[in-house]
């Protein structure tokens, strides 16, 4: 019987343990998936992680609207993107904040360029599913 109790109380903890990763690990793929958008060229990919009132904040300053972001994934020439390291934190059960770093070769007037950047992404869930409701992006180098 108190080997049957532990076993229990062992798997419920396993249980509980699994549901607390479980939105680290949504997070983790969305980010990438995101980030993987770029090279291809694919909006859809963002429309379906932007919430309707996503904002960014670019490198340079300017507050962009998913509209925006959308809308400029066209005009850049992403080649290759690199995501260095990652690192979600939930503040709440509905809300995770996504820190990474992220490595890129782009080319800008026929010229090929490698910068890196850092962004933070802030995810929230909304009627069982998650978005990305704000982000902010630093350019960290570029040569």
């Amino acid at each position: 019987m108190k080997a049957l109790l532990i076993f229990s109380l062992v798997m419920i903890s396993q249980c509980q343990l699994h549901a607390q990763n479980r939105p680290v690990e949504i997070l983790k793929q969305m980010n990438e998936d995101w980030i993987r958008s770029y090279p291809t060229k694919d909006s859809a990919t963002l429309e379906r992680i932007f919430a309707k009132d996503f904002s960014l904040i670019s490198p340079r300053g300017n507050k962009m609207t998913r509209r925006d972001v959308i809308g400029n994934l066209k005009r850049q020439e992403i080649l290759s993107v690199n995501i260095d390291s990652v690192d979600v934190r939930m503040l709440d059960e509905k809300i995770g904040v996504v820190t990474a770093y992220m490595t890129f070769v782009s080319k800008e007037d026929n010229a090929l360029k490698t910068g890196r950047v850092c962004y933070q992404d802030i995810y929230m869930q909304r009627k069982k599913r998650w978005w990305a409701v704000a982000a902010h992006v630093s350019l960290l180098s570029v040569h």
